[in-house]
């Protein structure tokens, strides 16, 4: 576009779908939090290629932003890789951990507040203080996490591709092990408890796994990316039902899964550029 024809970001901003409305219930869009930054000092704070983002309180967020993919000149570092802090209104709170990763996939909040993260190139599990804010250009990528583990490889407790991550009722951790097609428990310290899951497209097997949840029961869904759809277990793994698939373009590689207090699931169907809704029976 010409300089000319050129809107302001704030013209930009996409809003032609803002109430939806299905099974009785209506959502409606409020707003959207964030601009393209790397620089996160002011009040309106924004992110750089975020992934995935963990709430607590019903009113923070913390934002998983995976940078810009290279070093930015003068910094010495991908100063866009870091975690957000943010209220949903968005008054930017700060960020932290800085460079922190080579490639952060998930996050998730443990009950007492710590915030975990995934790198699945680093086939590890890292943990920071969520009030540990490292203004800009600060950062210490080596002395700023609190815990880190995790060993490369396929047997039980080893993890290749870590994807998304998320707490259990019992506030142990959930790794949706990508490369291994598994789900695996740990505790907050990294000690092994149990997995379940290998490739393939049957029940309770998978293709690339990704997203994961845990719903108020405790029952788990995971986002079964390279199968086409949403798999539910009970804690323990076992193998409830499933829901989606490719036929008819239902599912196209769903990447992240959520419930709400109503027992519905949100999943983020990436391959068709949507979410659907879906109820807690898979309908």
């Amino acid at each position: 576009a010409n300089r000319q024809t050129r809107k302001r970001p704030e013209e930009r901003l996409h809003t032609t779908v803002i109430t939806t409305s299905g099974a009785g219930r209506t959502w409606h869009f409020s707003h959207c939090l964030g601009r393209e930054t790397a620089e996160h000092n002011g009040k309106t704070g924004g992110f750089m290629h975020p992934v995935d983002v963990a709430s607590t309180d019903g009113n923070i967020l913390f934002v998983l932003s995976r940078g810009f993919g290279y070093h930015l000149k003068g910094f010495g570092g991908d100063i866009g890789m870091r975690i957000g802090k943010t209220t949903i209104d968005e008054d930017h709170i700060g960020d932290f951990a800085r460079k922190g990763f080579t490639w952060p996939v998930g996050i998730a909040v443990s009950t007492n507040g710590t915030i975990f993260c995934s790198d699945e190139y680093e086939n590890a599990i890292t943990s920071y203080d969520p009030d540990g804010i490292k203004n800009f250009p600060k950062f210490d990528p080596e002395g700023e996490s609190l815990t880190r583990w995790g060993t490369q490889g396929s047997e039980p407790g080893h993890l290749n591709g870590p994807a998304g991550i998320e707490f259990d009722n019992e506030d142990n951790l959930l790794v949706v092990d990508k490369g291994n097609n598994r789900v695996q428990k740990f505790t907050k310290n990294g000690e092994y408890l149990i997995g379940w899951g290998k490739h393939g497209d049957g029940p309770g097997e998978f293709d690339e796994p990704w997203g994961i949840t845990v719903d108020g029961t405790g029952d788990v869904y995971v986002a079964d990316w390279g199968n086409d759809r949403v798999q539910k277990f009970s804690p323990d793994g076992t193998h409830i039902r499933t829901f989606g698939s490719s036929e008819g373009d239902e599912l196209d590689h769903p990447a992240g899964v959520a419930v709400d207090s109503d027992g519905d699931v949100y999943v983020t169907d990436w391959g068709n550029h949507r979410v659907q809704i879906y109820d807690t029976d898979g309908q």
